[in-house]
């Protein structure tokens, strides 16, 4: 992978900040922008067609705007000590690190795949705001669709969180089901929080370790770690070959879906949402 590219400054506005982070070509805005907005939870993020904004921990926002071939991020002059975190975070929402001339050009060369790679040139794996919150929402999204893990994500906070995001604390002892998940749901989140609160949040950015956790703790299947593994570790071979609209795409799951995507190595995260992309262009 590519180191990521360092920021500079364009602006200012309002006492704050503008920065310009260049998108490496192609990049599929639509795709990542159609997804952040299929997603985006009330109170804490918006999002349209060329813009994204999120609701930092202090109550201020930062925007994101597509600006041609980049991104133009609005810093409020309140965050302006937190400058190189929040930009670290666009950067892994909007999946800059990885260079798509490089990935196309593997993928390009899987016959099921060619035709979408030259239709869907630089698709993108959106990453998450924090590693917590990607975790949970991994879970919430089990076996529910977008809409539905989204509704979720909105009453956790509505109930856990004051409108904002809750944060392991808050959670590793709630009674989490009464949201309208299953129990075995709700306790698996309140572990996963426990174990945050326990060790820090870095294991969730490493794939390795995110999968080997997620496996011992009861209520959390092989599709909400590959999940999780694609968007919060930002793992560029992750797989959920379980996933519905994997299935659908290529009419197998499972150990067929992994022997299919045995030569979309190391990039099967992409390939993912390729397929994805094949089922509709609503990436909801």
């Amino acid at each position: 992978m590519q180191p990521k590219r360092k920021p500079s400054v364009a602006s200012r506005h309002c006492g704050g900040r503008t920065e310009s982070l260049p998108l490496p070509q192609p990049y599929h805005h639509a795709w990542v922008f159609g997804f952040l907005q299929a997603r985006a939870v009330a109170g804490i993020e918006a999002a349209s067609a060329e813009r994204y904004c999120r609701r930092l921990d202090s109550g201020a926002w930062v925007q994101v705007t597509l600006a041609g071939d980049a991104l133009q991020v609005a810093i409020p002059a309140e965050a302006a000590d937190e400058t190189a975190d929040i930009l670290e975070r666009v950067q892994r929402v909007f999946d800059l690190a990885t260079d798509p001339a490089v990935i196309d050009g593997h993928l390009d060369a899987v016959p099921r795949l060619k035709p979408l790679v030259r239709t869907a040139p630089g698709i993108r794996v959106p990453g998450v705001w924090g590693a917590f919150e990607g975790a949970v929402r991994a879970v919430l999204g089990q076996q529910v669709s977008v809409a539905r893990a989204t509704t979720l994500a909105l009453a956790l906070c509505q109930r856990f969180g004051d409108g904002a995001f809750p944060g392991p604390a808050a959670l590793a002892e709630a009674e989490v089901a009464a949201i309208g998940i299953p129990g075995v749901r709700g306790r698996a989140i309140s572990e996963l929080a426990r174990r945050v609160l326990r060790d820090g949040e870095d294991w969730l950015l490493d794939a390795d370790s995110l999968r080997s956790a997620f496996a011992d703790i009861r209520g959390l299947g092989p599709w909400t770690a590959e999940y999780a593994a694609l968007r919060v570790s930002c793992d560029s071979d992750a797989f959920p070959d379980t996933d519905w609209g994997v299935h659908k795409a290529l009419g197998v799951k499972g150990a067929e879906a992994r022997r299919w995507a045995e030569p979309c190595r190391p990039w099967r995260a992409y390939a993912t949402m390729l397929l994805w992309h094949s089922r509709t262009d609503d990436p909801a």
